[in-house]
């Protein structure tokens, strides 16, 4: 959760700035940096991810800050994540 929080999750985006990634492109969509905003709330690959989140949320919005600080929506988000599979050789 921090390191979504931070920035410094590993995502192309951060793994590329510190050189451990030839790329900052989003592996899963290739159209955009894999930045946490856009792997949460954007890259069209996760679209059924995000939609079940949202339903899971019951909000009609996602909000990045939220996800990542209310309680009660963490528990969803890393439901989102296991469900990417995104960052299964990461955490498991």
């Amino acid at each position: 959760l921090v390191q979504l929080r931070t920035g410094h999750a590993p995502l192309n985006k951060h793994l590329a700035r510190i050189k451990v990634a030839d790329s900052p492109i989003c592996p899963a969509c290739e159209q955009r940096e894999e930045t946490v905003h856009h792997y949460i709330l954007m890259c069209e690959a996760y679209q059924t991810q995000r939609d079940a989140l949202r339903a899971r949320t019951t909000a009609r919005m996602l909000n990045l800050r939220a996800l990542l600080n209310n309680p009660k929506h963490v528990p969803h988000l890393f439901r989102y994540v296991a469900e990417t599979r995104r960052l299964e050789n990461n955490f498991g």
